[in-house]
């Protein structure tokens, strides 16, 4: 049996005041020195929303796990729209069934140490860990986890998620340090309550106003999808268009049909999610798939979401897929990040002069759009059309 040792933090020293900050000279414990420093980046995806990125760089891993038990990052500071919280990332460790502490995988822990806020209610916390790819220089993210949490002036100590991570050669870099980000986004339940974007999510959920009937592939349980013809019209010519007269006995209201046969009823509904509120809950998911409607449909702000979500989920192994997309789908920026990557990817550079075990991705493109499948071997300096992409070993154990 596996079992975690000590997956709880230690609780760090409250937060001070600014005040109390400036006044006394605070003297960094010798432990911290070790381990290493955090430092901080924002990323703003749209007006209204601000991710906070985290660097935690853990110097000379291997020697720095081998004789600690647990490790902490220094406390980082997070403030949305007048509330202040405090955070930590921790590294603990899984011990075997002869009590013997296992060092690969770590467990990767995100912490709320403290909040200091006028006014109390919940938010929804969003993060996503990563690792950095030293070889490559790009960042291995895994899914984004969310939590919905109570906020209030603490002190307290609390565990929002934890992520077992595999440490592999390729992470630690010439100085053999690691690196782990974490991406931070704090979102009010109350936040822009009378904003536009809001308003159009509860209209969104008003059926007995809505006149036009959306038909896609519908599976057990699920309902079928009710619009409103005017928005369809307004966010997008395309779709508009396609609306064609329907009349239901049962239900005066609905005029209008729009017929999506070829689409689930997920991703139809993630894509008249986006036309109500310009915003897509299972990003993830689905980018892959809303991409080529959001093109196909002349929705260009859902094109810029997709592409942004997908150049984050960039890896050797997913290069290609995402390559082809771009191309198919006419997105200019995302070929020129995927092509960007290949040209910095040591692995896929390494892959191209060796022979047997071609990836079938690759090979896929070469048959499908030999003229790409060039570009690409040229973006990493080679023409040679055996390109072999192995399959990259997972950083994720979890």
């Amino acid at each position: 049996m596996v079992k975690l040792l000590r997956i709880m933090p230690t609780k760090p020293k409250s937060p001070k005041s600014p005040k109390a900050v400036k006044n006394q000279k605070v003297k960094e414990p010798i432990d911290d020195v070790e381990v290493g420093s955090i430092h901080e980046e924002l990323e703003v995806p749209v007006a209204s929303e601000v991710v906070f990125r985290k660097i935690w760089k853990i110097k000379k891993f291997h020697k720095t796990i081998a004789k600690r038990d647990l490790l902490d990052s220094p406390t980082f500071r997070c403030s949305v729209n007048g509330m202040a919280t405090f955070w930590n990332i921790s590294v603990r460790f899984w011990k075997g069934s002869g009590g013997k502490k296992i060092t690969n995988p770590l467990v990767i822990c995100l912490n709320v140490t403290g909040c200091e806020t006028e006014e109390t209610g919940q938010a929804r916390v969003r993060f996503q860990f990563g690792v950095w790819d030293a070889r490559i220089r790009h960042w291995e993210c895994c899914p984004i986890s969310n939590v919905v949490l109570n906020l209030q002036n603490s002190q307290e100590l609390f565990s929002v998620g934890y992520k077992s991570l595999g440490i592999l050669d390729r992470h630690i870099d010439s100085a053999k340090d690691v690196q782990i980000m974490v991406k931070l986004q704090i979102i009010q339940s109350d936040e822009e309550v009378h904003s536009l974007s809001q308003d159009m999510a509860r209209l969104m959920c008003v059926d007995n106003i809505k006149d036009t009937l959306i038909e896609c592939m519908c599976g057990e349980g699920e309902r079928p999808i009710r619009a409103h013809s005017w928005i369809i019209k307004c966010r997008s010519t395309k779709l508009g268009q396609r609306l064609l007269p329907y009349t239901d006995e049962k239900n005066q209201n609905m005029k209008l049909k729009l017929e999506l046969p070829d689409l689930s009823h997920g991703l139809v509904s993630e894509l008249i999610r986006y036309i109500y509120t310009d915003k897509v809950d299972n990003l993830e998911k689905y980018s892959h798939k809303l991409l080529p409607l959001s093109t196909r449909f002349q929705l260009p702000g859902l094109t810029a979401l997709c592409e942004r979500s997908l150049i984050e989920s960039l890896t050797p192994s997913s290069v290609p897929n995402i390559l082809l997309l771009a191309d198919q789908s006419g997105c200019d920026n995302l070929r020129k990040a995927a092509l960007h990557y290949c040209k910095n990817s040591e692995e896929i550079k390494d892959s191209v002069h060796h022979v047997g075990g071609k990836s079938l991705t690759w090979r896929v493109m070469e048959m499908v759009n030999p003229d790409l499948f060039l570009e690409a071997c040229e973006s990493m300096g080679s023409s040679s059309s055996n390109l072999d992409s192995p399959g990259t070993p997972g950083s994720w154990s979890d």
